[in-house]
């Protein structure tokens, strides 16, 4: 199990969503975030320590906030549905 199957309980789909959003910021125009997404990607970085540390963590908890309100208000319908994408 890597560190990713970890934070998603092993949860292919949440993993497979998580890796997209890594692909994502790793092509990001905030240089900090894409430099962290390459970084947990080439393994140099666990996502925990990059979440946790400075100057990532910071730049990363206002994105996730707003993610995390919206999560919060969906259905568990919903939030399958976000989970289960291609």
């Amino acid at each position: 199990m890597n560190h990713l199957d970890d934070i998603t309980s092993g949860n292919e789909h949440r993993t497979q969503a998580l890796h997209r959003v890594l692909d994502q910021l790793a092509r990001s125009n905030n240089p900090l975030l894409s430099e962290m997404a390459n970084a947990v990607q080439d393994g140099q970085l666990t996502l925990r320590q990059a979440a946790t540390t400075e100057p990532y963590g910071t730049e990363l908890a206002a994105p996730f906030q707003t993610f995390w309100n919206t999560y919060q208000e969906m259905t568990p319908e919903e939030r399958d549905d976000l989970t289960s994408r291609p």
